[in-house]
């Protein structure tokens, strides 16, 4: 039985590598997300900690004010990494989206890589018993015309 060979494949591997290409952007986009939201909880638990030692014991107003001007600082970071979060968050969804689209588009030629090569084993199966059916018939037939006397005149008949 000879091997299957897709007519597509080049074009599977190609939306494969593309579908991979996409998935790596998709990585990079939800590392950067992850990046930035633990950047806002070590900012979130600055402020906290900053907040809670302002006003401990031995605290004078130099250190409440630079505690303050540091809480104020924090607060910028916030503000600004919230902004870089939702901006990375819209590309990660972009690139999700893109990656859905690519993996679909690969998963579409792959089940259609499937449905041919199920049925091109099928017919080779078929094809195979078909042939070792007729071999056995011309055994059986033969193993018929050597026994019998009336193969046999046929035979002399012919000749």
């Amino acid at each position: 039985m000879r091997r299957f060979q897709f007519k597509l494949e080049k074009l599977l591997e190609v939306r494969s590598f593309h579908e991979k290409k996409s998935e790596l952007v998709l990585a990079e986009k939800a590392g950067l997300c992850a990046v930035l939201d633990k950047r806002l909880r070590e900012v979130a638990e600055s402020r906290s900690r900053t907040g809670r030692e302002m006003f401990a014991p031995g605290r004078d107003l130099e250190d409440f004010r630079a505690a303050e001007l540091y809480m104020t600082r924090l607060d910028r970071d916030r503000d600004r990494l919230l902004e870089e979060l939702a901006s990375a968050e819209l590309e990660r969804e972009t690139a999700r989206a893109d990656y859905i689209e690519k993996r679909k588009a690969r998963e579409s030629i792959d089940k259609m890589k499937e449905r041919k090569q199920a049925e091109y084993y099928r017919l080779a199966l078929r094809e195979e018993q078909k042939a070792l059916d007729d071999l056995a018939r011309r055994h059986v037939v033969e193993a018929i015309d050597h026994r019998s006397p009336a193969g046999s005149r046929e035979a002399v008949a012919r000749g």
